[in-house]
C-alpha cells in the first residue's frame, strides 16, 4: 500500500518540520505501507487521474494548508478547487482520510469558509482519524461525522529529539540551580497560547528562588510585543527568543525545567506538551480539547481554565511537583502514546 501524505507546505522529516508524520510514516513502513510526501499539486485532476494506479490513500492532516491564499478570493476559489479534487479522488477509487488535529486553524481570519472546508473534507473522507474521545465527539457535533471514525493518540516524541544532556548541565547553562523552581513555556507565541496570562499569573507568586524559563518562538508581531513585555516583566524570567529552534536545543530547555506550563486558551491537541512528555518533563494544561483525557496526577496537573485565578492557584500548587517522583507515570504515559498502536489503528482507517 502507498500512501500521498498531505503534512506541511515543505513536506514531511524529522529535521525542520513536526516530527509528527515522519514518526508516523516509520512506524507505517512496518506495516507494508510506504508514505509519500504530498503537494497542493498532486490535488489537480490530471494528477489523480494519472496517478491512480500509484497511490492507494490520500492522508490529510491540515486542510488549511492546501486552500489558504493571499486574500479572501484566492482562499475560497482553493478551497472549492480542494473539495472538488477529493469527491474526484474518491470517485476515482482513492480512500480519502483526515487527521483532525484541531477543530479550526489558529488565527485563521476566514472561520466561516474553514467550516465550509471541513464539511466537504469530511463528507468526502473514507475515514478521519482523532486523538480523543472529546475529538470525536466535537466532530460529530460540528461536521456531522459519526462512521468510520478511529481514535489514535498523538504519539511521544521521544526518537524526534536528542536528549543526551543532564538535568544539572541544562540548568547550570541558564544560570539555575538546586534551590530554584523552573517553570517552562516553550513554543510559538500565538494568541491561543494563553502567554501573556502566564505572565500575569506568575508575578503574582511569590518566592525569589522561583523562575520562568520562557523559550519563546516569534512568529508574527503578536508574539514580539509578548516578548517585549516579558523582557521588562521581571527579573526572574529568564528570556530566550528565536525564529526556530534546532532539534538539539529542545533539550536544553525541556531538562531545565521542574515543571512545562501551557496555559492554552482554545487548543484540540497539544503536540508540545506531549514533547514535554517525551522528556519526562511534568506538565500544566487546562482542562480543555483533549488535554484532560492526556495529562493527570501522574504525569503533572491541569486546571480548570474558567475558575476565578484558576491558574494562579495551579502554579502556586506546581512547586509541590517533583519531576523524578512522575517519571514513571510518565513512562507509563509514553508507553501509550506508542507509533506502532497509532499505526496500526491508522491502516485500520486506510483500509475502511
Amino acid at each position: 500500500m502507498q500512501a500521498l501524505i498531505f503534512w506541511e507546505p515543505s513536506g514531511f522529516s524529522l529535521d525542520r518540520n513536526n516530527p509528527y508524520a515522519s514518526l508516523l510514516a516509520r512506524a507505517m513502513e512496518a506495516h507494508g505501507v510506504r508514505s509519500v510526501a504530498g503537494f497542493r499539486e498532486n490535488l489537480t485532476p490530471d494528477w489523480l487521474r494519472a496517478h491512480r494506479d500509484s497511490f492507494d490513500v490520500l492522508h490529510l492532516h491540515w486542510p488549511w494548508g492546501l486552500y489558504h491564499g493571499a486574500d479572501l478570493e484566492e482562499t475560497t476559489r482553493r478551497c472549492a478547487a480542494l473539495i472538488d479534487a477529493l469527491f474526484l479522488a474518491r470517485s476515482l477509487g482513492y480512500k480519502v482520510v483526515w487527521t483532525m488535529h484541531n477543530l479550526y486553524p489558529h488565527d485563521s481570519p476566514t472561520r466561516d469558509l474553514d467550516h465550509l472546508a471541513r464539511l466537504g473534507v469530511t463528507a468526502c473522507a473514507s475515514a478521519v482519524i482523532v486523538h480523543c474521545r472529546h475529538a470525536r465527539d466535537l466532530l460529530a457535533r460540528h461536521f456531522h461525522r459519526r462512521e468510520a471514525v478511529f481514535t489514535a493518540p498523538h504519539g511521544h516524541f521521544c526518537e524526534a529529539y536528542p536528549n543526551a544532556v543532564s538535568q544539572s548541565e541544562a540548568r547550570a547553562k541558564f544560570g539555575f540551580n538546586d534551590s530554584h523552581f523552573v517553570y517552562l513555556f516553550f513554543g510559538n507565541v500565538r494568541t491561543n497560547k494563553g502567554v501573556d496570562r502566564l505572565l500575569e499569573s506568575f508575578l503574582t507568586l511569590r518566592g525569589e528562588h522561583l523562575r520562568l524559563l520562557f523559550a519563546a518562538r516569534i512568529c508574527s508581531d503578536y508574539g514580539a510585543c509578548v516578548v517585549a513585555r516579558a523582557r521588562e516583566a521581571d527579573p526572574r524570567i529568564v528570556l530566550r527568543e528565536s525564529k526556530f529552534y534546532a532539534n538539539e536545543e529542545f533539550q536544553w530547555f525541556f531538562n531545565a525545567a521542574d515543571l512545562a506550563v501551557f496555559p492554552f486558551t482554545d487548543i484540540l491537541t497539544s503536540g508540545t506538551a506531549i514533547t514535554a512528555l517525551s522528556f519526562h518533563c511534568p506538565v500544566l494544561v487546562p482542562a480543555i480539547g483533549c488535554l484532560p483525557e492526556l495529562v493527570d496526577a501522574s504525569v503533572g496537573a491541569i486546571y480548570d481554565p474558567a475558575a476565578p485565578s484558576g491558574l494562579d492557584r495551579a502554579l502556586d500548587a506546581g512547586r509541590a511537583i517533583r519531576r523524578e517522583a512522575l517519571r514513571p507515570g510518565i513512562e507509563q504515559k509514553l508507553r501509550e502514546l506508542s507509533w506502532d498502536g497509532i499505526a496500526h489503528t491508522t491502516l485500520e482507517a486506510y483500509r475502511a
